[in-house]
């Protein structure tokens, strides 16, 4: 038997060697080749012999152990549960194990339901705690997956990441795809988990109603307050981790999305470019600016490179502004000042006959000098006009305003309007 402070003692020499096997491989096997190469790596000073004699000190141990009928080599499960615990490496596990245990919980609180019709208090209580240890495992593997999804973002984040960039993007995509959008469509408000959790909760409440009517079995009535409470608990605890989840995830998603388009597109150029030629390829592309002489000599690399260079000095011709004379003066609209347009209106109708008269013809008849849009314009401020007691026709009708015809529904004076002004 190998004493325990030895052992301790390679495991703090190699922590670093240990810890690049467990990241790099993910509990998969390797090679002693593997071994030497990580010894190599973080410690690069050492020669070839004193390498040899590390690796065999580590397979003597037992820290590392060969594969039955293989020469590949793994490290051992009782090292890797440790390694585990201290780098908190978890692994992102799949939608369809919450969704197993939360069918699972809906069928225990059908057998709840019906221990409680009949009486049955020693299977209530059974059924009871089956549940809440089926809530506990929910509840652990959301964190679980979430410090998963945690650990994922770092390495895809990270500029020493032993893992290539395609293996780090692809776990992001296996993540989103295989647990986010399952977990959020299971966790939606008409989804099955929200209903599941709906129809358990009155179950649990049903059975506390019936324990208060009867008057007895108050550790039980306890147990199932605790149960429901905790059932809510997970519920939110589900959907918090899920948010926290997605939020974590969906930048790197939405990076990848476009690093994916830009790729697609440089493949489609390059493609384009090997089978017309560069040159038809350029020719297209070029700037405005280009002179014809450059646009037939832009063709190899050099000339590309001078031409580039060239850009940094390019300026535009100058731009003869006109001069101050020669630019005609401002003139303002001639829209007359709405007061004045609404106090002209109502003496106007106040004289008028109780027949509805339109808008525009008033406006036309007073002010026939303005163009189309300043008579619309006043027109939209006599409508919008809260004091002014207005109606609209009911039939379209065609209008000539300033040499301009329209189709509109036109709004009329009312008799309200009238009545109104005659008392102001």
């Amino acid at each position: 038997m190998i004493p325990a402070k030895k052992l301790l003692n390679t495991l703090t020499e190699h922590w670093g060697v240990l810890e690049l096997l467990f990241k790099r491989f993910k509990m998969a096997d390797f090679s002693l080749k593997d071994v030497q190469n990580a010894i190599k790596q973080k410690q690069p000073s050492w020669s070839n012999e004193r390498i040899y004699k590390e690796t065999n000190r580590l397979l003597n141990q037992d820290i590392i152990i060969p594969l039955a009928k293989s020469s590949q080599l793994e490290i051992n499960r009782a090292i890797a549960d440790f390694a585990t615990f201290l780098l908190q490496e978890e692994h992102l596990g799949l939608a369809q194990e919450i969704s197993v245990l939360v069918d699972d919980l809906a069928r225990l609180g059908n057998r709840l339901a019906k221990a409680g019709e009949i009486e049955d208090y020693d299977e209530l209580r059974r059924f009871s705690r089956i549940m809440d240890d089926r809530v506990r495992k929910i509840m652990k593997l959301f964190a679980h997956n979430e410090n998963a999804i945690l650990n994922i973002v770092e390495q895809a984040k990270a500029d020493n990441a032993v893992q290539s960039l395609q293996k780090r993007y692809q776990a992001v995509i296996e993540a989103f795809d295989e647990y986010i959008e399952p977990m959020l469509e299971m966790v939606d408000i008409r989804g099955d988990f929200h209903a599941c959790f709906n129809t358990i909760e009155a179950q649990i409440s049903a059975q506390i109603e019936q324990i208060d009517r009867l008057g007895k079995s108050y550790q039980d009535k306890r147990m199932l307050e605790q149960l429901r409470t905790r059932i809510l608990e997970m519920h939110l605890v589900g959907r918090e981790s899920l948010r926290k989840s997605a939020d974590m995830l969906m930048p790197l998603r939405e990076e990848l999305r476009r690093n994916n388009l830009i790729t697609r597109q440089a493949a489609k150029v390059l493609g384009l470019v090997r089978k017309n030629g560069v040159d038809n390829m350029l020719s297209a592309v070029q700037p405005n600016f280009v002179s014809d002489a450059q646009r037939f000599s832009l063709g190899q690399q050099r000339h590309i490179v001078a031409y580039m260079a060239g850009l940094v000095d390019f300026e535009h011709d100058e731009y003869q502004l006109p001069e101050h004379d020669d630019v005609p003066a401002y003139q303002s609209p001639h829209i007359p000042d709405y007061n004045d347009v609404k106090t002209q209106f109502r003496k106007r109708f106040k004289k008028a006959s109780k027949k509805a008269q339109p808008l525009l013809s008033f406006l036309d008849e007073s002010y026939p000098d303005l163009e189309a849009d300043e008579m619309l314009f006043l027109y939209q401020k006599l409508i919008s006009d809260g004091d002014l007691e207005i109606s609209q026709s009911q039939e379209k009708v065609k209008i000539k305003i300033a040499q301009q015809h329209f189709s509109l529904y036109p709004f009329n004076s009312s008799i309200a309007d009238d009545k109104k002004a005659t008392e102001q």
